[in-house]
């Protein structure tokens, strides 16, 4: 008869504690994060931590300090590249501070955004970073009163004081159409799949500035601007501009454009080069955003680029910050973008 073994014992606290040579409530304290401790025995304690292969009970750690350590990234499109560097900043920023991200898509639609902000908030997560969103003032009024923590991406919001991290995307697209005004076009047109959003408004507002600073005419007919491109920017700013070229005759035709995504900006290029005309002899184009596309495009895309990196690690110091309560007043930062030449315009 062979004899049953038992089961492992699991390493406990008190074991890390005894073999960092620590108290428990130290080990409790490098773990929650709820006391300052050394830089020398917060290594000691991990290294116990990992050398004896001890996994804290999470169900048991958020009863004790009413905190899930789960965090809600609500994005309107997980397959749009923007997003992706953010997220992945995001997330290695929370994981060293002993957090989880969920991340949820909300597709760009206004209902979805609250189902899906209500979803999260009965998961009981921390806190909320929305990213964009739009028209939500009463959701986002009712989650403050309710006392989750929300923090804004890629936008501010009027009628509501909430921590806030964004582009100067205003000041950006003025610049663009400096830009392309040296360059030597003068009928710039816009290209944008909504101005619903925040960013994209601020980014038509600067073209508008930019227009204005730069001597040039406002032509309602160079303004492209349609919610069916929220989607799949780059099939359909490519089959938007396919049908702008086969309905207007060519001197009716903008000059060049300046989309509100380097997807838009790519699929534009696309339909004005089979439609025979040449980039940038032509037609300029500037997309914004600088996603890994842009280089493997023929001529190589001008664009804006974001630090996207740095937003997702500024947004977590914000959400760190707003869990914390470190601050009685939201906190508002403004994140610098600078524009990028190649071969397009």
């Amino acid at each position: 008869m062979t004899e049953r073994k038992g089961k492992l014992k699991k390493p406990t606290m008190v074991d890390v504690a005894a073999k960092a040579g620590v108290t428990i409530g130290t080990v409790s304290h490098v773990i929650n994060k709820t006391a300052p401790i050394s830089e020398e025995t917060t290594e000691r304690v991990l290294e116990a931590i990992q050398e004896l292969g001890y996994k804290p009970n999470s169900i048991a750690r958020a009863l004790r300090t009413k905190k899930s350590y789960v965090i809600g990234f609500l994005l309107p499109d997980v397959t749009n590249d923007f997003y992706s560097p953010v997220l992945s900043s995001f997330i290695d920023s929370a994981y060293r501070d002993g957090y989880t991200v969920l991340v949820v898509s909300y597709q760009y639609s206004g209902k979805r955004e609250a189902v899906e902000m209500e979803r999260l908030a009965d998961k009981n997560v921390d806190g909320i970073l929305l990213f964009n969103g739009a028209d939500d003032l009463a959701l986002l009024r009712q989650m403050k009163a309710d006392g989750m923590p929300v923090v804004l991406a890629d936008r501010r919001m009027e009628g509501i004081d909430l921590p806030t991290v964004e582009f100067d995307n205003i000041t950006t697209a003025r610049e663009v159409v400096g830009l392309m005004h040296r360059r030597g076009y003068r009928r710039i047109g816009f290209l944008a799949e909504s101005t619903r959003l925040q960013n994209l408004k601020d980014r038509y507002e600067g073209y508008l500035e930019g227009l204005a600073e730069n001597g040039l005419e406002v032509r309602p007919e160079f303004i492209y601007i349609s919610e069916d491109m929220e989607m799949d920017n780059l099939e359909k700013g490519y089959s938007y501009i396919k049908r702008v070229l086969a309905d207007t005759k060519r001197e009716d035709l903008p000059d060049s454009i300046f989309a509100t995504t380097d997807l838009l900006a790519i699929g534009a290029a696309r339909a004005f080069k089979e439609a025979g005309f040449r980039i940038p002899e032509e037609v300029g184009v500037v997309g914004f955003d600088n996603i890994s596309f842009t280089d493997f495009v023929e001529p190589k895309l001008t664009t804006v680029e974001q630090d996207k990196v740095l937003m997702g690690r500024v947004a977590w110091e914000i959400m760190k910050e707003t869990l914390a309560g470190e601050s009685g007043e939201a906190r508002h930062v403004v994140l610098p973008q600078k524009i990028i030449l190649k071969g397009s315009c």
